[in-house]
């Protein structure tokens, strides 16, 4: 209560700024239609996400000017959101989020496929430093068949939490999101939210991505001159574990899912105008910890990104597990993963036609633990890469927006080794916890190759909330290397959606 009172004194009482503060919802599509916004400028830190930025970026990509000539159904559908106030001294706004989709699976299997997803959404900013975001979703939905099967071993579905009929693969959940914001000064702002988070400039984190759902933390940040301070303290919930109470002479009783606890820290650090170098430190624990001799699971990270040019940018990130564990040996026990990606605005002197090319990869056992309590994970869900760990991967991503004319392409390769029993253990499933003595090659075990691609059209009714009419086409193989049945899947897609939420299916 007294941390609480302090937080509610400075929302009151601390002297205002001049900057107006905006919460962006994350999603690499549409950020990635940001890039020239955000990138151009030189000199800017933009590994942490989402954004609470200064400045509308929502209105960077309207698709025409606001005219209130037109009338109001028109405005609504086509310009402005649901619901929109703008006053001096603050502005609100809210959106009714349709996801409406059907569509069909061949090949291997074939199934028909549905979403019904009703959503709102609502942003409030006062007296330009603090911004409140909402956004609750209820939905059914029948979803691939790779899809299924990731959601029967995690006990949900990925990336969006608990589910109802995981059984019948009928799925009915809820879902929500909300992020608070207080710019205390020009160079430090608070944020309580239950909502996601991302480290890096590309599609996927080898530090802390957007892969799992969402969690409960506080983030403290600040900036002096080419510094950028991250701190997270986040509260997470644990799937694969139960939370028990000991009780003398009897059996424990199952209380629900555990909790976890971690501690994310992230400098960045301007070097030049054109060199970025940000340094991660990662600690996780349990108060429900079987192993009293190994409570804390620490992590060390390093994200880099250069541009030499406006246009084009660089980056690429390190993670292991300690010191100790960073080496470039395949038959030494070398937990650490890597990124290399590069970026591209305007492609070709084509305008909105950006491209992002990325290789990914995690040694065996990286973010795995003996005490798997304290892995690298969130619900049951890996907090980097939705693998785990023992892959590669190299993957390619294009966007173009012609005036309502919305582009998606994405193509993927990736190789990982999975285990052929459930008491095997060659360093994919991360919350496997007894680590055999040898074998640290990447793809060991069942190695798997898998080629995904997908197209997204869509024709943009509103860019406020991104309503749209999409047409999506997803094809999907998946070969056992040392024989087996081979999966092939073709994913046809067409619906009414909204809202700037993506989720990583490409596993």
């Amino acid at each position: 209560m007294r941390k609480l009172s302090l937080f509610l004194f400075v929302l009151l009482y601390v002297q205002q700024v001049a900057a107006q503060i905006y919460y962006q919802p994350y999603s690499f599509q549409q950020y990635h239609r940001y890039g020239k916004a955000v990138y151009g400028e030189a000199g800017t830190h933009t590994a942490v996400k989402p954004f609470v930025v200064g400045k509308q970026l929502d209105s960077v990509y309207d698709i025409v000017p606001r005219d209130s000539s037109r009338g109001w159904l028109h405005r609504k559908l086509f310009q402005e959101h649901l619901i929109e106030v703008r006053k001096d001294d603050h502005r609100f706004y809210a959106d009714f989020l349709p996801d409406f989709v059907v569509g069909r699976q061949t090949g291997t299997n074939s199934k028909t496929l549905w979403t019904n997803s009703r959503g709102v959404q609502a942003g409030l900013s006062v007296k330009d430093n603090f911004n409140l975001y909402f956004n609750f979703f209820e939905t059914q939905a029948r979803f691939p068949t790779h899809i299924d099967s990731t959601a029967t071993a995690l006990g949900g579905l990925p990336g969006q939490g608990f589910s109802k009929n995981l059984e019948n693969h009928e799925y009915d959940w809820m879902n929500t999101t909300v992020h608070m914001s207080y710019r205390v000064s020009d160079g430090f702002q608070v944020e309580l939210a239950y909502d996601k988070l991302h480290i890096g400039d590309g599609y996927r984190s080898m530090l802390l991505s957007d892969n799992p759902y969402n969690f409960t933390y506080a983030k403290f940040s600040g900036q002096k001159k080419r510094f950028q301070y991250n701190s997270v303290w986040a509260y997470m919930l644990d799937r694969r574990n139960p939370r028990v109470q000991l009780l003398e002479n009897q059996q424990s009783v199952r209380l629900g899912n555990a909790s976890k606890y971690a501690a994310f820290q992230y400098i960045d650090y301007l070097a030049s105008d054109k060199l970025t170098v940000g340094l991660f430190h990662s600690l996780i624990w349990s108060r429900y910890s079987e192993d009293n001799t190994k409570k804390v699971n620490g992590g060390l990270g390093l994200n880099v990104k250069y541009q030499p040019w406006d246009k084009y940018m660089f980056y690429g990130q390190m993670f292991a597990d300690d010191l100790s564990k960073i080496s470039f040996n395949k038959d030494r026990d070398r937990r650490t993963a890597y990124q290399l990606g590069a970026r591209a605005f305007d492609v070709f002197a084509v305008n909105n036609l950006n491209i992002t090319a990325e290789f990914n990869q995690a040694a065996p056992y990286t973010y795995q633990h003996s005490n798997n309590r304290i892995n690298h994970s969130n619900d049951g869900e890996p907090l980097a890469h939705p693998n785990g760990a023992n892959f590669r991967e190299i993957l390619g991503i294009a966007t173009y927006r012609w005036k309502r004319v919305d582009l998606y392409g994405q193509t993927m390769f990736a190789r990982y080794g999975t285990d052929p029993s459930a008491t095997a253990n060659f360093g994919g499933d991360i919350f496997k916890s007894q680590q055999p003595a040898g074998g640290f090659r990447i793809g060991q075990g069942q190695a798997i190759d898998l080629f995904y691609n997908e197209l997204r059209v869509a024709y943009v009714l509103n860019p406020k909330y991104n309503l749209r009419w999409e047409l999506g086409l997803i094809n999907r193989q998946q070969k056992p290397l040392s024989g087996g049945d081979r999966v092939n899947a073709n994913i046809f897609t067409i619906g009414l959606r909204s809202s700037f939420r993506t989720f990583q299916t490409e596993y």
